[in-house]
């Protein structure tokens, strides 16, 4: 099966190199974008009507308003309007909204106590009105509402990529010690999916250890099932965001390249499709999610063809090279 190729293709870094290439020379024969090419709809035009967010607002009021406060400004739980609301969402198309309510409202709860999909349609539409959306003639449509394509407004908005650099802590390991720590492992339990059921994650430690458990292995079998795909997904999308710390250095010494306009694209791309990762665990549809994870291995080969891989695109030098890190970090 060729994404089961692609989950043990990553752990094994001697494949990856070559798999990564041919994702490259792919994605260089694309054709580009032309004029003619629609441009994506966004949440500014018109995308629910005013009676589908007059639904929502009795729903809101029946259902919502006791943790998230009358006016969607927040009490127990988040605010649902405002700046930091919509950069929350801003790098992931609206479903990602649509899901949080559907399948993740109220926490914890059983399925039954949770929205349906026409109940989560109308609250979307509510709360993109409360955030002066515009209205338009119908309504967001429940079906297939988990893979619209609809997305915010152009724009990082607030956060990481912002802040100054006083307001952050120096970092204390270098960027291979990060991708070894979070990305590695959190990346290739979502792979996994691909092989095993979710409630086979994370895999059991081998009977034949001789001393039983470890503390860490305890430790590691407490969350299991769909959760811990939640939980991988969610460490890679925060934890990208210390890609762009200040000071950050690579392993070879050289400065990270956190203002040059590809990492920062690159960063963006991960943050994106962790995202989505972690919204097609919420729904908990195994092919769905399987499918998705050859968008989470191409985020990571853009980022290694150009920062990281010897020779740039399509010019490694083979298997000698992945030991050397002397070129990382330099754009190519």
């Amino acid at each position: 099966m060729n994404r089961s190729i692609f989950a043990v293709a990553l752990a094994a870094a001697a494949i990856i190199f070559l798999l990564v290439t041919s994702m490259a020379t792919h994605a260089q024969t694309q054709p580009p974008r032309t004029a003619q090419t629609q441009a994506p709809r966004t949440v500014q035009d018109g995308v629910f009507s005013d009676a589908q967010a007059a639904r929502g607002q009795t729903l809101y009021a029946q259902r919502c308003a006791g943790c998230h406060g009358p006016a969607l400004a927040g009490a127990q739980a988040p605010a649902l309007v405002g700046e930091r609301f919509t950069n929350r969402f801003r790098m992931e198309p609206l479903s990602a909204l649509f899901i949080q309510i559907r399948y993740a409202m109220p926490p914890k709860a059983e399925d039954a106590a949770k929205p349906t999909s026409e109940q989560a349609a109308d609250l979307v539409a509510y709360i993109l009105k409360s955030n002066g959306f515009p209205a338009g003639k119908t309504d967001f449509p429940a079906m297939d509402a988990v893979n619209s394509k609809i997305e915010w407004p152009a724009g990082r908005g607030i956060g990481a990529g912002n802040a100054p650099a006083s307001s952050w802590y120096a970092p204390t390991g270098n960027l291979a010690q990060l991708m070894r720590a979070v990305f590695f492992h959190n990346s290739n339990l979502i792979f996994s999916i691909q092989e095993v059921e979710a409630a086979d994650l994370p895999p059991a430690p081998p009977s034949s250890r001789p001393d039983g458990l470890t503390t860490f292995d305890t430790g590691l079998l407490m969350y299991t099932g769909w959760q811990v795909v939640e939980n991988a997904s969610t460490a890679l999308a925060d934890a990208s965001a210390l890609m762009m710390q200040p000071g950050l250095r690579c392993e070879n010494g050289r400065p990270a390249p956190v203002t040059e306009p590809d990492w920062i694209r690159f960063t963006d791309r991960m943050v994106s499709v962790a995202r989505r990762s972690y919204r097609l665990a919420q729904t908990k549809n195994k092919d769905a999610l399987s499918e998705y994870t050859l968008d989470l291995s191409n985020a990571c080969s853009a980022c290694h063809l150009t920062y990281r891989d010897i020779g740039g695109r399509g010019r490694g030098r083979g298997l000698a090279a992945l030991g050397d890190t002397s070129a990382r970090c330099m754009h190519r």
